[in-house]
């Protein structure tokens, strides 16, 4: 399974047209996910969680105190090198319950690129890291839509934290990355690593070029009214 982050506005772009009737939606305050054994919502917003992707943070991500979940986003980015996408993922789920959507903005970019360049260097079909693929299309199923929801309510956001997430996944590559009992793709993993980040950075200003174009921005207001995102997703 390979994540290609360029097809997500194309997803979104080919995302199915709704009812002209349709009621106006509810905005979008908190995210009901479920991808287990990592995280699962609780039954409703008023009750926590739970949260098994790290015990060094389930006991922060599950809580539901926004100064808990700075902690653990605090942490995490103090000790980024061998911070799991999935731990990132589920951050960026309860930064965003918190009313912290910037933020959860840039860390759903950033897990979802470090499994990029995870896919680029080792071998993500092999037996020890195919539930690890498996685990983050989950959370990017399940995710996606309230992220490039709230992303594309401002265009200069969306890019710069996602050209941010990029810089942060470079400065600080995935330490699994050189462990010699994982298998690689190719001997060289050091350029597997930059060509997968190359290809990131290159997606992100073909992006930036499509949404700069009238085509772009047309097709990009077309698709956010057809699925009502600003009601959604632009509340303050």
């Amino acid at each position: 399974m390979r994540i290609r982050p360029a097809l997500t506005l194309c997803a979104l772009l080919a995302a199915p047209v709704l009812a002209l009737a349709a009621p106006t939606p509810e905005p979008v305050r908190q995210l009901g996910v479920f991808v287990l054994p990592f995280y699962e919502a609780g039954a409703t917003f008023a009750e926590p969680p739970k949260v098994a992707v790290d015990p060094a943070y389930d006991k922060l991500l599950a809580s539901m105190n926004q100064a808990d979940i700075k902690k653990a986003r605090d942490a995490i980015a103090a000790h980024p090198d061998m911070v799991r996408p999935e731990t990132m993922m589920v951050l960026a789920i309860r930064l965003y319950d918190v009313g912290l959507r910037d933020d959860a903005l840039f860390w759903y970019y950033a897990g979802r690129d470090r499994f990029v360049t995870m896919d680029a260097v080792l071998d993500m079909r092999s037996l020890r890291l195919i539930k690890v693929a498996e685990t983050i299309e989950s959370f990017v199923g399940a995710i996606g839509d309230a992220m490039d929801g709230y992303a594309y309510c401002d265009v200069a956001r969306h890019q710069e934290r996602e050209d941010r997430a990029i810089a942060w996944v470079a400065k600080h590559p995935y330490a699994l990355l050189g462990d010699a009992g994982l298998p690689a793709l190719q001997e060289d993993r050091n350029a597997a690593l930059g060509d997968a980040l190359a290809r990131l950075q290159q997606a992100s200003a073909r992006s930036q070029a499509y949404l700069a174009s009238p085509e772009g921005q047309s097709k990009l207001a077309e698709a956010r009214q057809r699925n009502q995102d600003d009601a959604r997703f632009c509340w303050k």
